[in-house]
This record gives C-alpha cells, structure tokens and sequence, in this order.
C-alpha cells in the first residue's frame, strides 16, 4: 500500500520548507499528479517566514498543485469565531508576523518551549478550521515527520483528538533522502547561504542561538520584531537564554561571544520543515 495515497479528505501542511516540498510531490504522485477531489495543500502564514519561503511556497503552487494561502484571523472577544482565519496569496500575505503580534497581544503572555501556543493557534487552527468548514471533523492531517525522528511521530501519532498520517515515516524517508532528491530538481527552496537558520519562522525561540545569532549577523532588521513582542509583554520567549534586545547587541555591537559548539540544539516542534 502506497503511504503517500492518503484518502480524501485531507490536507497536507506545507510549512515552505524542503521536507514538506517532498511530501507534497509524494503525495501528488500517488494520486496521478494532482490532488484527487476533497484533497488540498494548505500553507499557514505566520508572518516571519523569509521572502524565500513565500518564493518556494509560490513556486511549489505554479508548478505542480494549487497551494491555499491561510492565515489566523481574530475576531472580538466572545464572537462565534474569536479565531478565524483569512485566504490570502503571495501579495497580500503579511510580512511583518502581523498575524502573530496579534495573538500575542491577544494572549497577553509568549509563546514558550512549554507553551508552544503560536504553532497551535498560527498553525493548526486555521488549517483545521479550513477542513471542518468544508467537511466536518472526518477529515485527516497529513504532516512531513519523517523516519529520522521517531520522537515526533511518536507525539503525534499519539494524539487521539486528529487523525494524522506522517507518509515519510512509513516510507522510511530521512533528511538525507529527501537533500538528495531535491539536488535532482529544477527548483529548490533558495535561503541565504542555503542555511536551514533561515527556514520557517526567522527567529523562532526554538532554534538554537547559533542559528539565531547567524539571522542577527546576516539581518540585524529581523531581531526588532522579536523583541518589540518581549518589549510590548515585559517578558521573553525564553527564560534560559538572554533576550532578543540582549542577543541582538551581543552580536551587533559585541560581536560572537561563543565559539560554535558544532551541535545544534534547536527544539523540534510541530512547525515541519
């Protein structure tokens, strides 16, 4: 049986990244090259991503299948639907993490390794919403986990309140397979320096300091938002690193004050590659 033909309806999440470029190729595939009927593509805007994502994201839409542009949408307080979302394409899709400043100030607190609220709410939220508008609660999640992190498969598979399928784990597909894949295409997702720091969310506080000081050394403009958001609370998104005011002048005024360790520490979250 054929992991990737996974039955309508579904929706498989598109983060923008190379994994999920892979699933959604997959998947494609095992339905003759389009999506069958009830099937969609569904990529969730936070805002921060890099204009090579939304370029990728774009260029994945042009070539092979037609990719939803979704993003969360807050309604007023006590509404039917103080969490909505809304469609949006390339153009008209935020860019400056509007979408995520307003949870924030809507939540009144971060988002934390222990409270991952943004991948939630920014995420999974409005793509469910999407499906169930349109289907109901019988409609499965197709997510790119892959072989190579049994962890995350584990969690989700886990999780008795969505049905989720995670092909790339049945088909024993790992990070190296899918690099090698890529190499053999004509388009590829283009990040400064081809360095993974850049991918999904700029500055996610998930993301080791390594990569997050590599995003302040190439685009010192990409921190502020970050720690305007830790200002606007009086808190930060992490209480066991400094904050984004403090890692920005470290490298911008101090310069690197650490060797690199050469191991990364980024903390898997359900935000997929």
């Amino acid at each position: 049986m054929n992991p990737y033909r996974v039955q309508p309806p579904f929706y498989v999440s598109f983060s923008g990244g190379r994994t999920s470029g892979y699933l959604v190729r997959h998947v494609l595939d095992a339905w003759g090259g389009a999506l069958p009927e009830g099937g969609h593509v569904l990529f969730a805007n936070t805002g921060r991503e890099h204009e090579a994502t939304l370029d990728f994201v774009r260029e994945v839409g042009e070539r092979w299948c037609h990719v939803t542009w979704i993003e969360l949408a807050l309604g007023d307080e006590g509404s039917d639907k103080v969490y909505g979302y809304r469609i949006v394409s390339q153009e008209s899709a935020s860019r400056n993490g509007e979408p995520f400043a307003a949870l924030v100030a809507r939540r009144k607190y971060l988002p934390n390794p222990v409270a991952r609220f943004c991948t939630s709410d920014l995420k999974v939220r409005p793509m469910s919403q999407f499906m169930r508008e349109r289907y109901g609660d019988d409609f499965t999640t197709v997510l790119g986990l892959r072989a190579d992190e049994p962890r995350r498969v584990h969690k989700v598979r886990s999780d008795p309140t969505r049905d989720i399928a995670v092909p790339l784990a049945d088909a024993y597909v790992n990070r190296d397979a899918i690099v090698s894949w890529w190499a053999s295409q004509p388009f590829d997702l283009r990040l400064p320096d081809d360095d993974p720091a850049f991918g999904n969310c700029d500055m996610c506080f998930l993301k080791s300091r390594e990569r997050i000081d590599r995003v302040i050394a190439s685009d010192p403009e990409r921190a502020k938002w970050w720690v305007t958001q830790e200002d606007a609370i009086g808190g930060t998104f992490r209480k066991d690193r400094p904050s984004y005011r403090q890692m920005l002048h470290q490298v911008t005024v101090q310069g690197q004050l650490f060797r690199c360790s050469g191991e990364d520490d980024t903390l898997p979250c359900d935000c997929t590659e």
